[in-house]
């Protein structure tokens, strides 16, 4: 449209003020700026810390009446002393473990340990500390293990750590779990293959059967590309790191732990996790009043999409943004038990898709989209507890969807200037 004056000349149109806020705001997202992120990061930064510091170290309402702290990372260090104590089968026998933990903090609060054998042998190590020192312990470490996989990923420190205190991750740190440990063994596991370092990044992989869950879309990825290397390395990891379970803590709690596995499904089934702080597509439509059968078959249909989404990426290309996108919030979505703490993984497809983002441009929508998702990243379980919305299976599905649309994207932005018209918003630090 053109506006022609009196003398004959054309003019272009007054500029839309709603349509110019539209595009700085939403569909570039430049109102992002290094400046606001640095001083929102160093919020959480403080926030965080201080948060651990009243946590651990003064009184307040997750203390136990024999001071003993209530957190989720309880059964991770009691289930290490079992090791120590020399009886680790204890905490695969629901009854035993519950009355164990009873007894050490006079509470009726009791949490389970649905972990295998090898993340058990691995708390052993935290148990020699005490229980408060322990939590921090791993908590630090296993943080520290995911700003290294940042790192490796953006080639940037200072993203590293604005990466490693978003919202997901102090979730996960004042719970003491366990979702920075598998969120880095995910990362050091796409780089791997991105660097082509294919025997360790399935060494990464096969560490991560601490949490078989997670990787169950990893070797239909693997498959698709042929990438065979990996996948024996992973193989060959999980099996050393079984047998060295059983030759520590003897074949008999594997016994055990096989027959405590219908448990967890029990568990999931019942309600025994309350459905707003899981996670999943199943958890969600539970809450929504579907009984166990249908909202499981509406489970299977996600599941089913996922896996060719990730057979689809990993077949067709080698972009590791692409790749980690589909991944890692497939498998996301694919689990029917997963918790909020869980979404500290979308850090890692989020760190790759931020690294090229920063070094090409990002897509229209990308960074709104991204700061969404991380922005909302520990607040699904209120949303669904406080106010019925299940929002949580979203958050993987917009990450997914931004690694689809990359890759139909990106054969249009092959060069420079076609990269013009399709990519916008880049960020300069």
């Amino acid at each position: 449209m053109t506006i022609t004056h009196k003398d004959g000349h054309e003019a272009a149109p007054p500029a839309d003020p709603d349509r110019g806020l539209w595009e700085r705001g939403v569909r570039s997202g430049d109102w992002l700026t290094w400046d606001r992120i640095g001083f929102a990061s160093l919020c959480s930064a403080i926030g965080i810390s201080l948060g651990l510091i009243w946590l651990l170290l003064m009184p307040n309402s997750f203390g136990a009446p024999s001071g003993t702290l209530l957190m989720d990372y309880l059964s991770f260090w009691l289930a290490g002393r079992q090791v120590l104590a020399g009886t680790p089968e204890i905490v695969y026998v629901p009854a035993d473990f519950s009355a164990l933990q009873a007894e050490l903090s006079g509470s009726d609060t009791v949490f389970g340990f649905f972990y295998p054998p090898m993340f058990q042998l691995l708390q052993s190590v935290y148990a020699l500390l005490p229980y408060k020192a322990a939590f921090a312990a791993f908590i630090l470490s296993t943080t520290a293990l995911l700003c290294v996989a940042c790192r490796l990923i953006t080639g940037n420190w200072l993203f590293a750590l604005c990466l490693i205190i978003i919202p997901a991750c102090a979730n996960n740190a004042f719970h003491g779990q366990n979702a920075a440990l598998t969120a880095a063994l995910y990362g050091f596991f796409l780089v791997g293959v991105e660097r082509q370092k294919l025997f360790l990044a399935g060494i990464a992989l096969g560490l991560l059967t601490i949490k078989p869950q997670l990787g169950i879309l990893a070797p239909i990825a693997l498959i698709a590309s042929l990438n065979w290397r990996t996948f024996l390395s992973a193989s060959v990891t999980t099996l050393a790191f079984a047998a060295l379970s059983v030759a520590v803590l003897g074949i008999g709690v594997w016994q055990v732990f096989w027959h405590q596995a219908p448990v967890a499904s029990a568990m999931m089934e019942l309600g025994g996790v309350e459905w707003g702080k899981m996670i999943s597509v199943y958890s969600s439509f539970r809450q929504f009043g579907l009984g166990h059968a249908p909202a499981m078959a509406i489970q299977a249909l996600f599941a089913f999409g996922a896996l060719v989404c990730v057979w689809k990426v990993w077949r067709g290309t080698t972009d590791m943004a692409v790749r980690a996108s589909v991944l890692v919030c497939g498998t996301l979505l694919v689990t029917p038990f997963a918790l909020s703490y869980d979404l500290t993984l979308l850090v890692i497809p989020c760190a790759f898709l931020i690294r090229d983002g920063l070094k090409d441009g990002f897509f229209p929508y990308e960074k709104v989209l991204l700061a969404l998702v991380i922005g909302l990243s520990a607040s699904t379980a209120p949303f669904a507890i406080l106010l019925g919305l299940p929002i949580a299976p979203l958050l993987p599905a917009i990450v997914l969807y931004l690694g689809m649309r990359r890759m139909q994207m990106l054969p249009l932005a092959s060069t420079p200037s076609e990269k013009q018209g399709h990519i916008s918003g880049t960020v300069s630090v």
